[in-house]
């Protein structure tokens, strides 16, 4: 409620001082001040409505950064056009001047951020010091004894106190169904001497006879009774819902990216590669000299990897070995490796080597951003020992990666380092944003010079 009427008036006064100085600034006569205050209201309106619909003042509302930032930001465009709109139609357009409802549009954001930002952060505090209590609940936990201390800590951090707890028997025997009774006998009684909102059930999906049990005997209290998800059950709702009219399915694996998510990461990766062949072209030209003069021709190193779909191509690079290995037996660089030359060092050392990429790039071979290809003997030596290893091939493969800024780069002498480069690569995949690739883009610009995994 706090929120909402902030938002009320700040979207109100927005609007009303920027129309006041945008006149003032110009020396142009402003409307009518009773326009200005009937504008600026409406204004007010639409925007906490907005929010409202949007879940914008819930507390999983505010506490979702991502969300916050832009459910705020369509609310103020949702605003800005719905005033355009209501002008359009009482053809009062003439009015309000363009220039002041554009700078109302312009600051409001900025102005109307902080707040949210600073109300998430002390609800937060508040949350995580578990000093704020949002509801009240009853938990029934059947699983591994011990565990249900970490639900109840993790439930506490997000206002939700548990007033009591139930251990239920996992077997669906006669034992189960004792357990049940006792259980639903102590949650009836805790409801009879206090009060709490909600019966939170914590149980394999595939216990189905204990399910129907406690709702069975729970069905005395006039309580919604929500049961979570257990972790598999968790990982395939997640997926995104396709609904076809009669029943609902879940995607347990989606496409990478979508149609418009490539079209945009592939905008992406040409405009930025060839701004940077535009300003690294001295550069690269200089590399390819001094190699030329160090170790002769080919400049251009050429190896065989496999992309996206595990459809194979060549990968460019500077020459910085005295070998050019593209069989089915290729050693990897180690550190002080004797095949690495002089100049290969420094190459190498400072990712030099790796811009003849950004053709592959512009090629649409790889991207920016995405899993780094190995030699196609590593991966299908690789791909025997690590069972998601193929996954890695449903995005393109990149000149960067989440696992490489996170120090999983270089040689993989143990297989725990191939293991959590993989787990790296596929967090990436599927979690996927332009944001994300713009993140480890930044990171890896300040890993350049710093990587001890090099060499």
């Amino acid at each position: 409620m706090f929120l909402a009427t902030a938002d009320f008036l700040l979207g109100q006064t927005i609007l009303l001082a920027s129309i006041e100085l945008y006149h003032r600034a110009f020396g142009v006569r402003p409307p009518d001040i009773w326009d200005s205050i009937c504008l600026s209201v409406t204004a007010g309106l639409l925007l906490v409505a907005f929010m409202t619909a949007r879940g914008a003042y819930t507390v999983s509302g505010i506490l979702d950064d991502h969300c916050r930032i832009k459910t705020l930001f369509s609310g103020w465009l949702f605003v800005f056009f719905s005033i355009l709109w209501l002008a359009f139609l009482t053809k009062t357009t003439s009015t309000f001047s363009r220039g002041s409802l554009t700078l109302a549009f312009a600051v409001g954001f900025p102005i109307l951020l902080p707040g949210h930002a600073v109300l998430a952060r002390g609800l937060k505090r508040l949350l995580a010091a578990e000093k704020l209590v949002l509801r009240t609940v009853y938990l029934f936990y059947s699983g591994v004894p011990g565990k249900e201390q970490g639900i109840i800590n993790k439930l506490g951090q997000q206002g939700i106190a548990v007033c009591g707890v139930s251990n239920i028997e996992n077997d669906d025997g006669t034992i189960a169904a004792r357990s049940v009774h006792a259980a639903a006998a102590a949650a009836q009684a805790a409801f009879r001497n206090g009060s709490y909102g909600a019966v939170y059930l914590f149980c394999s999906w595939d216990q189905r006879k204990l399910i129907e049990r406690i709702l069975e005997e729970m069905s005395r209290l006039p309580l919604p009774i929500y049961l979570f998800a257990d972790a598999y059950i968790d990982r395939i709702l997640a997926g995104c819902p396709l609904h076809t009219g009669w029943q609902r399915a879940f995607e347990v694996q989606r496409v990478p990216l979508r149609p418009a998510e490539r079209l945009l990461k592939r905008l992406f990766d040409i405009a930025v590669a060839s701004l940077l062949l535009l300003f690294l072209c001295p550069l690269m030209a200089l590399a390819a000299c001094a190699i030329a003069l160090e170790n002769g021709r080919p400049v251009v190193f050429r190896q065989m990897r496999r992309g996206f779909g595990g459809k194979p191509f060549n990968i460019y690079k500077f020459r910085s070995m005295t070998v050019q290995e593209n069989g089915t037996q290729i050693r990897q660089a180690q550190r002080n490796d004797a095949r690495v030359t002089r100049l290969g060092r420094i190459l190498r050392r400072s990712n030099i080597d790796e811009l003849p990429q950004l053709f592959n790039v512009l090629r649409g071979e790889m991207s920016l951003v995405g899993p780094r290809p190995h030699a196609v003997a590593h991966d299908d030596t690789y791909s025997v020992i690590i069972a998601s290893y193929a996954y890695r091939h449903h995005v393109k493969p990149g000149l960067t990666g989440w696992a490489q800024i996170n120090g999983f780069r270089g040689e993989t002498k143990e297989l725990w380092r191939m293991e959590k480069r993989v787990e790296h690569d596929l967090w990436y995949i599927k979690s996927w944003s332009m944001l994300l690739d713009v993140k480890i883009i930044w990171k890896t610009a300040l890993l350049i010079f710093s990587d001890r995994n090099v060499y």
